[in-house]
């Protein structure tokens, strides 16, 4: 195929950068191709067609490369900066003609805009999810660590850059280029973080808290630095009053934010009446008005990205208006414009522009950084008694770079203040950080070991008549009615009174922190009216109506679905709960039908059933149990509940039978135990069956004398006789409660197995809930807690 007229790919291929100050003579470049059958030469030398191509070869060859991703434990920022590498002039773009079709030069420039533009949604959206009040609560373990994880690297890295100019008889430039290379090499920056610690699902550990706010206090301390960098090139020319008008422009712009703009945000959320979305007139406007700073930004002398970054400070973080943006943005902005700006950060990397006396210098900078960063978090973390461990993946984490460090040398590539070369190093510096702090801190952190039970905290070990402390969780209010008539047919008493921790598990959207709130049940109102206040309330009423039996304390944790479990386990650790009840990820309508399910919350479950330290128990309520949808209803037990057992043997259905053993020292509970057994079962494991003998005999002592209680136990052989004995239980039952028995095989059980849908039931908690098992009845699957004994 011809090239077309003008492009010349030996005027192209020139050595430098795509980014290089080289003149070269460009053909114009139009929009639209007239195809290749039309009077145009194909789609080279149209942005269109040539964006629209180099958009779907970035996409695919990012998804080549990730199948690495999971056996190296790398991050994808990773994989996407190696794809523009491989692109760029280093790799495939040393070939002129492949460069030519690939990514002719003039459509860098298109490139560069969609992906400058994205870094700026990136940046707005960022500081939509930043509470910038976080600081001033941040602990002064954060703060220490966060100063001298800026201060200690910034120093060394400083006096290395004036050892090696000295040493080195190194260019005055070369040498300032050094301190502004490690200043970006010290600092920490809260995006990069939070993006860091989601990957590593951590986020809300504790760790990932100390972190979170660490960086935040490291991020400030870099921030007038960088603020300064953006003016160095207006300095050079000797335009100092030139500098500090655009200084003085931008605290004008920050006052004018803060004390205008801000108002006006949260006068939207004001007129957004509660569980209400966003008018989108309001949505388009604030959109509008991001845009419009980024060319405020470039007007005042900065980059592109101060504007937007610090109007969204001014948008209030979570719902609704935060929440909507980040639903809306996100999206388009990290799922394809980001990405761009990754690859040509790896487009414009060109290992023939390094300098080799360079190089050196450069290395030493960033090494000279990692260490002091290291060192600036470890001996405060130390200090401060974190164990070794967690201190040093701690520091690995504060070291981590990521796309803010890369806008930063981007930003000084085109201000002159780094030149190809150094900007070259410095992207591969980023991706080398980032590929060894990922893996590491997976081998060094798993908060899963303080969660791990060496500890028995079971129903069934605990002593008789001692108090039960359970860790209720809910998603939305229709979940409370269920699970506070669960509640009571657990039967509180004097002597065995009940403890309850009731947690609203809400999402983190719209916001970079995860937050944990302690509601104090003797308030009158919650502190966190529009997100849990109605829960809290009804909690807060059953308490009141109970107080003699029941205690209640309530929680709101806002966190990622992915890392949710972390704070179940931690409040289950720190309050020695003896049981989580976790809702299931189906709900359904009073006439059975499906209302909704949430896949993520079905995650959710199975990471509590890995890490939990005490027994689980999901709660799949089908309406049976309080036949009300209001969390307003009374909850008072009127009339008999009747609850049915299905013991199977094993340590789940042991724990099963415990919780149903308290229940039925309740006069209203009509409890019916039916042990299913195969008399020709081969595989029975004779000590668990021992303890099974043991745990029904001891649960047959406590029933002689109570008639609300009765047992069976029934020969079955096959699923079919077990699926009659469960539908004659059925339309008597408003509660069937079974163990989990995961990866128990029984030939009672073993075709329900092979069909099992939803393994975080078992084989029969999946039964029992598939929509092809037509039943109102509520099912309670309940786990045992794993004890660890190495």
């Amino acid at each position: 195929m011809s090239m077309p007229q003008g492009f010349d790919p030996k005027m192209v291929g020139t050595g430098k950068s795509l980014l290089s100050s080289s003149v070269v003579c460009l053909h114009p470049y139009n929009t639209v191709s007239r195809g290749y059958w039309g009077l145009g030469a194909g789609y080279h030398g149209f942005a269109l067609p040539n964006l629209l191509i180099q958009m779907v070869l970035i996409y695919i060859m990012t998804q080549l490369l990730a199948f690495i991703r999971k056996p190296l434990r790398q991050p994808l920022i990773v994989i996407q900066v190696i794809v523009g590498i491989i692109l760029g002039p280093t790799v495939l773009g040393r070939h002129d003609e492949l460069r030519f079709y690939l990514f002719p030069l003039p459509s860098i420039g298109t490139i560069s805009i969609f992906a400058e533009l994205g870094l700026m949604i990136f940046q707005f959206l960022v500081g939509v999810k930043m509470d910038p009040k976080m600081i001033l609560t941040s602990g002064r373990k954060a703060i220490v660590i966060g100063i001298l994880s800026f201060v200690i690297p910034v120093t060394l890295s400083t006096t290395a850059s004036v050892i090696l100019g000295n040493v080195g008889h190194l260019h005055p430039n070369v040498q300032r280029m050094l301190i502004f290379v490690g200043a970006a090499q010290s600092m920490t920056t809260f995006p990069v973080i939070t993006g860091l610690l989601s990957e590593l699902k951590i986020l809300n550990s504790e760790l990932g808290r100390l972190a979170l706010s660490s960086a935040l206090v490291s991020d400030q301390s870099f921030s007038f630095l960088n603020l300064v960098s953006t003016n160095w090139k207006l300095n050079r020319s000797d335009l100092h009053a030139e500098a500090i008008f655009a200084l003085l422009f931008c605290f004008l712009y920050v006052i004018v934010v803060a004390f205008v703009v801000r108002p006006v945000f949260l006068w939207v959320v004001k007129q957004t009446p509660e569980g209400e979305p966003v008018k989108e007139m309001y949505i388009i406007f604030i959109i509008v008005a991001a845009l419009g700073s980024g060319f405020i930004s470039i007007a005042m002398g900065q980059n592109a990205f101060f504007g937007p970054f610090i109007l969204g400070l001014a948008v209030p973080d979570g719902p609704p208006l935060g929440t909507t943006l980040v639903n809306k943005l996100n999206p388009f902005a990290s799922g394809w414009l980001v990405p761009m700006f990754l690859t040509l950060c790896g487009l414009n990397t060109n290992f023939n522009d390094i300098d080799i006396n360079v190089l050196t210098a450069l290395v030493v900078i960033v090494v000279v950084c990692f260490v002091g960063k290291i060192v600036g978090v470890l001996l405060p973390a130390l200090y401060c008694r974190i164990p070794i461990r967690e201190s040093l993946s701690l520091a690995l984490i504060m070291s981590g770079k990521g796309i803010i460090e890369l806008a930063t040398y981007n930003t000084w590539l085109s201000t002159k203040i780094i030149d190809s070369g150094t900007f070259s190093v410095m992207v591969v510096s980023v991706v080398l950080i980032t590929a060894m702090v990922t893996p590491l801190v997976k081998f060094l952190y798993d908060p899963s070991r303080k969660y791990a039970g060496y500890i028995k905290r079971t129903i069934q070990h605990k002593r008789k008549n001692a108090e039960l402390r359970v860790l209720a969780c809910v998603h939305k209010e229709e979940q409370v009615p269920g699970l506070i008539r669960l509640l009571e047919v657990s039967n509180p008493t004097r002597e065995s009174p009940l403890y309850i921790y009731a947690v609203h598990l809400v999402e983190l959207v719209g916001s970079a922190m995860p937050v944990l709130v302690t509601h104090y049940m003797w308030k009158k109102k919650s502190s966190q009216s529009t997100l849990s206040g109605s829960i809290v309330s009804t909690f807060r009423r059953f308490n009141h109506e109970n107080q003699s039996v029941v205690s209640v304390q309530a929680f709101t944790t806002i966190s990622p679905y992915e890392t949710m479990h972390d704070d179940i386990c931690m409040i289950a650790l720190d309050k020695g709960t003896s049981l989580i009840i976790m809702p299931f990820h189906k709900q359904w309508t009073a006439d059975g039908a499906i209302a909704s399910t949430n896949l993520d919350v079905m995650t959710l479950n199975s990471n509590v059933l890995k890490r939990a330290p005490c027994s689980v128990a999901i709660f799949a309520d089908r309406e049976k149990m309080h036949g009300s949808t209001s969390t307003t209803a009374s909850h008072t037990s009127t009339g008999n509940s009747h609850v049915a057992l299905l013991f199977l043997g094993g340590a789940d259905d042991r724990e099963a039978l415990a919780y149903a053993q308290r229940m039925v020292t309740d006069s209203s509970i009509k409890l019916r135990v039916v042990r299913l057994v195969d008399p020709d079962d081969p595989d029975v494991d004779e000590w668990q069956k021992v303890l099974d003998e043991d745990a029904l005999k001891t649960f047959k002592l406590e029933i002689s004398d109570n008639g609300n209680a009765v047992y069976f136990e029934i020969a079955v052989k096959d699923v079919e006789e077990t699926l009659t004995i469960i539908r004659a239980l059925e339309d008597e039952c408003s509660l069937i409660i079974v163990g989990r028995r995961y990866g128990v095989s029984s030939p009672i059980t073993v075709g329900l197995s092979a069909w099992s849908e939803y393994p975080e039931l078992g084989a029969m908690g999946d039964m029992l809930t598939s929509s092809s098992f037509q039943s109102k009845v509520s099912v309670l699957v309940v786990q045992q807690q794993t004890v660890r004994t190495d």
